[in-house]
């Protein structure tokens, strides 16, 4: 068989995460950096993001979720990136989904924020993108990236009275896990989830980054350990764990002060034809221009909610309850 060529930058969070799973799960494949001469190979995929993923019969996909789940189905080789637990495997959904939807948020938050920030995390990617370049060529390069990506901080919500929400939420989250990762190997056991992959996606990314690095070298040193040691565990046997751990618990605290609010408030603003976002989250006003995407990541967390048994649901409903999760996934 021919192997998956998973075309990506370093700097993508999202391109970060596949290749992780890819090596964990030991699925034959190639890393292809997305130079120049693998543009017109890539320009008719849609939507085009990172990773673009090429399988062994020439299809291309994207959607880092899409991908994941699908390999699922392909490669049943015993390294499952998903509990056989039914209800555990619907936290996973919920963990990875607020990784990808919101802590990306903070990556971008950082990334274009401060100046310092904006020419450093463009010029990480450009380069990426563009190795054979000379100087003057990637820093005109680095300025029409940045100019794009800064226009774009309004339509994530990254402005400046959200500033607040998105740094407390990225503190939190490196506090969360840096209380754990010294004595827990991943969130569902000793081998990684899809919600373990989904994380270090996003934290890898921010760890690369000079504001975004140096709070994880300052507040949370075996955070970015764990991070790294995330970005290949080809090497990692383990088991699921038969118990949901305090550090699930305390991020699913999270999505229930935060994510879900979120996700219910941008569908309501949809179906009622609004355009914008205007919620209190976690006692902050948070305020964004609505995004449909998003509406389809609360349907399918639903979804997978509604196709739980009584018997799945009764240990799951009291921890989605006391996260105050419970109410926005019943819907």
């Amino acid at each position: 068989m021919k192997p998956y060529r998973v075309i990506g930058i370093e700097s993508s969070p999202y391109a970060v995460k596949v290749r992780s799973v890819f090596r964990y799960r030991r699925i034959p494949h190639l890393w292809i950096a997305r130079m120049p001469q693998f543009f017109d190979e890539t320009e008719h995929v849609r939507p085009l993001i990172m990773p673009v993923v090429q399988y062994p019969d020439g299809v291309y996909r994207t959607d880092s979720t899409s991908i994941i789940r699908d390999l699922e189905g392909r490669h049943m080789n015993g390294r499952s990136v998903i509990p056989e637990d039914r209800g555990q495997a619907l936290l996973v959904d919920l963990i990875e989904d607020m990784a990808d939807e919101w802590f990306t948020k903070c990556v971008f938050h950082y990334r274009f924020n401060a100046p310092t920030d904006r020419v450093a995390g463009a010029a990480w990617g450009m380069d990426d993108a563009y190795p054979d370049v000379d100087a003057n060529m990637l820093g005109d390069l680095v300025d029409k990236f940045v100019a794009r990506q800064v226009e774009r901080m309004p339509l994530v919500g990254c402005i400046p009275t959200n500033a607040p929400l998105i740094e407390d939420s990225y503190l939190r989250l490196i506090e969360i896990l840096e209380g754990f990762v010294a004595t827990d190997r991943f969130l569902f056991g000793t081998r990684p989830s899809t919600a373990d992959f989904a994380i270090c996606g996003q934290l890898s990314t921010l760890a690369g980054d000079p504001t975004g690095g140096a709070i994880q070298r300052a507040i949370a040193p075996r955070t970015r350990h764990w991070v790294m040691r995330l970005t290949d565990c080809s090497g990692v046997e383990g088991e699921w764990s038969t118990k949901v751990s305090p550090l699930v618990c305390a991020l699913l605290d999270l999505a229930g002060r935060i994510y879900l609010p979120f996700l219910v408030a941008n569908a309501t603003a949809i179906e009622n034809g609004e355009t914008e976002i205007s919620v209190a989250l976690d006692g902050r006003l948070y305020r964004q221009p609505v995004f449909g995407y998003q509406v389809k990541c609360l349907n399918a967390l639903r979804k997978s909610f509604d196709a739980l048994s009584t018997g799945d649901r009764e240990g799951l409903d009291p921890l989605l309850d006391q996260a105050g999760c419970l109410t926005y996934l019943v819907g």
